[in-house]
């Protein structure tokens, strides 16, 4: 097979497959809403995020839980899986079908909580940083003020004395 054929083969099998990729919060449920026929085959693979999965290498309870339901909004599936999983059932009925997912992972929040913390800190700096900005700009402009008065003064009582006005 020459490499043309090779390449094309590639291509085609690349336009194939389809990835996504998608935050989960601390007990946040996020669903994939997708239109299946009736009796498709439907394997989906996910898998976690590197910092995520040095949280589940040490704690095994900890994971995320898939359900599955069907046009009717019935559970065709429910299952926890660890860091990384295979997901597979055979659609029923044709319709959107559910597809959610749910963390029971308490490091999300702590991870949220330390992030939300930094976010916070970073604006109070921010806004201490930006009133100090206003109040300097204030003052320079009454100096300026100041000083362009003054110097209008001291021109009119100059043109006074030498008697141009």
């Amino acid at each position: 097979m020459g490499l043309r054929a090779t390449a094309f083969l590639l291509q085609t099998y690349l336009i194939l497959a389809a990835a996504m990729y998608f935050d989960l919060g601390e007990q946040e449920e996020k669903c994939i809403i997708e239109e299946i026929p009736e009796d498709m085959l439907v394997t989906g693979y996910f898998l976690l995020e590197p910092w995520d999965v040095k949280a589940f290498s040490h704690s095994p309870h900890l994971g995320v839980t898939v359900t599955i339901r069907d046009p009717n909004h019935e559970v065709v599936t429910t299952k926890r899986y660890g860091k990384f999983g295979k997901v597979t059932f055979t659609a029923h009925a044709s319709g959107q079908h559910y597809l959610c997912f749910q963390t029971n992972s308490t490091r999300f929040s702590v991870f949220a909580k330390e992030r939300l913390e930094k976010e916070e800190t970073f604006r109070e700096i921010s806004e201490d940083t930006n009133s100090k900005v206003l109040w300097w700009a204030v003052v320079q402009t009454s100096i300026l003020l100041s000083v362009g008065f003054w110097q209008m003064k001291r021109l009119k009582d100059f043109f006074i004395a030498k008697k141009l006005v």
